[in-house]
């Protein structure tokens, strides 16, 4: 991170904080506020040549396509090859121990084939934040990360379990790509089968709350 830090620091003139993650539906989000620019990055950016950390910076400051084009390229050729090894995963936490919440949904709703792993994801956030990303699926390693965030006991189970049959859906529900490029991962059969479960609108309900919450208590252990 401390190279990938320095290189940014080179070619970006303002202020700015990095924030890496392990989300690949959205590898590269960059805000600006108060005249400092906020890179949350894939940790595959960490890898990444110079010419494409300069795409990062252009595409931050410009919002120059050619730039967020060649970034996609080399997300999709790091993402296909398979070149970043997968982070142990640790499922027992401190409320929720995922393993249980796992063989629960995929007794109810998966085959006896599924065969993701599950685990807390690193990553820790503390503070105050608009808005709240609950886990995610990497499709390349057939691994569930959930955010820790969730490992609490104001956050009720039905919540915590239907973000494990969210996340298990991506496994089945393929993503599709439309003739400009984009990937859409939410595709009309995999919200059909999200509807489906029966804690969804509870679930939708209490997520719409869950920032307050989030904003008031440190759910970060």
């Amino acid at each position: 991170m401390i190279s990938l830090q320095r290189k940014i620091g080179k070619l970006c003139k303002s202020p700015f904080k990095l924030f890496l993650h392990e989300n690949k539906t959205t590898f590269l989000r960059v805000e600006k506020k108060a005249g400092v620019y906020s890179f949350h990055l894939h940790r595959l950016f960490t890898e990444a040549p110079t010419p494409v950390i300069e795409a990062v910076v252009r595409f931050a400051h410009k919002n120059d396509p050619k730039a967020k084009a060649t970034i996609q390229q080399m997300a999709h050729l790091y993402f296909t090859e398979n070149r970043i090894a997968p982070l142990p995963l640790s499922a027992n936490g401190n409320v929720y121990d995922l393993n249980q919440i796992y063989n629960r949904v995929k007794k109810k709703y998966f085959s006896e084939e599924y065969d993701a792993a599950i685990g807390w994801s690193e990553r820790r956030r503390q503070g105050k934040f608009r808005s709240v990303t609950f886990g995610s699926y990497d499709r390349h390693h057939h691994q569930i990360r959930i955010n820790p965030i969730l490992d609490h006991k104001k956050v009720p189970l039905f919540f915590v379990e239907f973000i494990v049959y969210h996340e298990m859906l991506h496994a089945v529900c393929e993503p599709f790509t439309d003739s400009q490029g984009r990937t859409w991962v939410h595709t009309k059969e995999f919200k059909d089968k999200e509807k489906n479960h029966p804690f969804f609108k509870p679930s939708k309900e209490w997520e719409k709350q869950s920032l307050k919450l989030f904003r008031e208590v440190n759910l970060s252990h």
